[in-house]
């Protein structure tokens, strides 16, 4: 990409990052969908970084942008697409360094480069971005650029070390109607913890609530589907936690044995389902170890009550009792994958 200096007054430029990691979200139409359901009238970046090096034009350098607060004015904003620092590519950081070079050759030296955190209480861009640049106390620039993107003259990108950094870009509170790159990011934790199956679409509405809430429910917090600070360190504490053999190997029946509540009660239905059904049947209330356990055999205390009772009363109560295995099936089925994924604690 190619810097043309604007004809406005520019002093600073100032770095963003996209609060996503996400593939399909590595372009400035998405940038510009989000901010424009921000209120604005489109996208707020000047130039957007792309994982492979590329570059995409977002607002016109000629306009203001609207990505700073009240730091816009005689600004240029670029963002590079990413949330985690270790998934910023070299590519990207080689591309930062080239347009910030153009840009300061056009200026003569007398901008200023600047992220994001610097005028706002957050953790945008993520990425040192004062070391790839180079940056002085006064943010001027310390690299050098050959002129080509991707190819810089004093390259130790590579060689850059991970800096201290907050897990998280930006702990708004969310709740039901926040929207942005923020509830992307829950979106997406939720869904890598499997609490999400609805879109990632950073609109927080009733499937998004409904995950908040089983996962505070899970970690024993307050059901309040508000995403507040101790919802943002359970799910940092879930991300990190490690899982041992055994904790993946519990089965229905083990986890009954341990106490489980919601393991004893799946199991006690499956009885029930089977007495319903006559005693013949098996119930099968564990399958996640790859294994079918006969808990119950010739159980049929209403046998012959229910012969009693004629063929169409014992058909549907024959019907019952496969709905209620069936149940406890999904039950003990789900209670144990969640406890071997550690999605509860």
């Amino acid at each position: 990409m190619n810097f043309t200096k604007p004809n406005r007054p520019v002093t600073r430029v100032f770095i963003h990052c996209s609060a996503s990691d996400y593939p399909q979200h590595d372009n400035v139409a998405t940038m510009d969908k989000w901010h424009k359901e921000n209120g604005w009238s489109g996208v707020g970046y000047h130039i957007f970084g792309q994982k492979s090096g590329s570059a995409e034009n977002g607002r016109s350098l000629e306009k203001t942008p609207a990505a700073q607060g009240g730091n816009n004015r005689g600004t240029i904003a670029i963002c590079l697409h990413g949330l985690k620092e270790n998934k910023f590519t070299s590519a990207q950081k080689k591309f930062l360094i080239d347009i910030c070079c153009q840009i300061n050759a056009a200026y003569g030296g007398k901008v200023t480069f600047h992220g994001h955190c610097e005028v706002s209480a957050k953790s945008c861009p993520v990425l040192d971005y004062k070391a790839v640049l180079k940056l002085d106390s006064e943010g001027r620039l310390g690299v050098k650029s050959s002129g080509k993107v991707g190819l810089v003259a004093d390259d130790k990108i590579g060689d850059l070390e991970a800096p201290e950094v907050k897990r998280f870009p930006d702990r708004a509170t969310l709740r039901m109607g926040s929207e942005g790159p923020m509830v992307v990011w829950l979106q997406q934790e939720l869904k890598e913890l499997g609490y999400h199956s609805g879109a990632v679409d950073g609109d927080f509405g009733r499937m998004t609530r409904d995950a908040v809430l089983s996962f505070q429910s899970d970690n024993h917090l307050i059901e309040d589907a508000i995403v507040g600070s101790g919802t943002y360190e359970a799910l940092e504490d879930a991300e990190k936690r490690e899982l041992g053999k055994e904790r993946k190997s519990k089965t229905v029946v083990s986890l009954a044995s341990d106490g489980s509540r919601i393991a004893q009660a799946s199991i006690a239905q499956g009885i029930t389902g089977t007495a319903l059904m006559g005693g013949s049947a098996l119930s099968i209330l564990e399958q996640t170890s790859g294994t079918v356990s006969r808990i119950t055999e010739g159980v049929a205390p209403f046998k012959e009550t229910l012969a009693n009772l004629g063929p169409w009363v014992g058909c549907l109560v024959l019907v019952a009792g496969v709905f209620v295995v069936f149940q406890s099936i999904k039950a003990g089925r789900a209670r144990a994958n969640d406890h071997n994924t550690g999605k509860t604690l």
